[in-house]
């Protein structure tokens, strides 16, 4: 998804910067390989031929540094949003609630836990009656705004209990590969529908999806 202009803040970094695992992997292990020849070489050689290796070993590891130095980790950019929710007093208080990536819009990658991170951060918060229940949807747009600031939306619903629904697979693509994520679609007689991302392996979505069926 192209944006353009957007000050490189910790989730606009986070999307952006370039996948050097590989590159990472081979400067770490130059680092301990080098650091090792040098150990032996010094113990068992001659201190010379050990100046090699810590050289070696040496700019691996410096390279090392320069590269991770900057770059954003799956927990550190978990840690930001989290700050940001706390911060600015976001998280939900309703006793049935989902707070999800939605994989399916903004920026998006694949994460080496094997879970989709997104720019979009959504707060489903469910307050169920006998009739009719209200939802509030929190949006949080961590890379929308040119000065780096995140985008918080809010939409409120009423609705009734027992109306139409479906849950969604959805495939997202990413650079790192494809992985299903599911929407739970809302369907009001009187509006557009209402996508919600969800866990499906999660008791507490069975749990919405239980009261909103009209289920005791």
């Amino acid at each position: 998804m192209a944006k353009n202009k957007i000050k490189q803040n910790v989730p606009t970094r986070y999307f952006t910067q370039k996948n050097r695992d590989k590159l990472e992997g081979a400067l770490f292990g130059g680092g301990v390989l080098g650091m090792a020849a040098f150990i032996l070489f010094y113990l068992l050689v001659y201190w010379y031929y050990s100046m090699i290796g810590l050289y070696l070993g040496g700019s691996c590891i410096i390279a090392y540094i320069a590269i991770t130095s900057k770059k954003v980790k799956d927990d550190g950019y978990d840690a930001h949003v989290k700050e940001f929710i706390e911060k600015n007093k976001l998280a939900p208080t309703a006793k049935y609630s989902l707070s999800l990536y939605d994989a399916g819009r903004g920026y998006v990658k694949l994460c080496k836990d094997r879970k989709l991170r997104s720019s979009l951060y959504c707060i489903s918060e469910f307050e169920f009656g006998r009739e009719s229940f209200d939802l509030t949807l929190t949006e949080i747009d961590f890379c929308e705004t040119g000065d780096g600031a995140p985008k918080v939306t809010k939409k409120q619903y009423s609705l009734p209990i027992g109306m139409p629904y479906t849950v969604e697979d959805f495939t997202v693509e990413t650079a790192e590969g494809k992985k299903n994520m599911q929407y739970l679609v809302l369907a009001p007689e009187d509006g557009a529908p209402i996508k919600l991302p969800i866990d499906t392996t999660s008791c507490d979505s069975d749990e919405i999806i239980s009261k909103i069926k009209g289920r005791r």
